[in-house]
């Protein structure tokens, strides 16, 4: 399983990168630190969809492009592209307005809390993927 962490923190994608890595199930942890250079990594993976994630945990809350106009983007992507993909929110803000936003879009499962250590990565690979 492929992992990406998007998030302008890179303490953030440092910890978590540590907490997805431990996960048996998780074989490779790729980091990018704002939407447009996520976006631009996902874009060049269309040649080989075997390298595209299984799982995208999207900050919202990012200068450039934020998650919210990182999903937008990520929506014209091919549908064989995304068609394994999970995309879950992990966002300091627990704001109602942000979760309900969040829930508006059928591309995020799910919007999570930080820090990424409150969550069972098992829990949410085999009961959420």
């Amino acid at each position: 399983m492929k992992v990406l962490l998007i998030d302008d923190s890179e303490i953030d994608n440092y910890i978590n990168k540590a907490i997805v890595s431990k996960s048996k199930l998780v074989e490779e942890v790729v980091t990018k630190t704002s939407g447009k250079e996520a976006l631009d990594y996902l874009i060049g993976l269309k040649e080989d969809l075997n390298m595209f994630p299984d799982i995208i945990f999207l900050d919202i809350r990012m200068p450039g492009m934020d998650g919210y106009e990182f999903i937008e983007n990520y929506k014209e992507l091919p549908e064989s592209s995304k068609e394994k993909c999970t995309v879950f929110v992990l966002s300091s803000s627990m704001n109602s307005a942000d979760v309900a936003r969040s829930e508006s879009y059928d591309e995020i499962k799910k919007h999570l809390a930080k820090p990424l250590a409150h969550h069972s990565l098992e829990d949410l690979i085999l009961k959420d993927v």
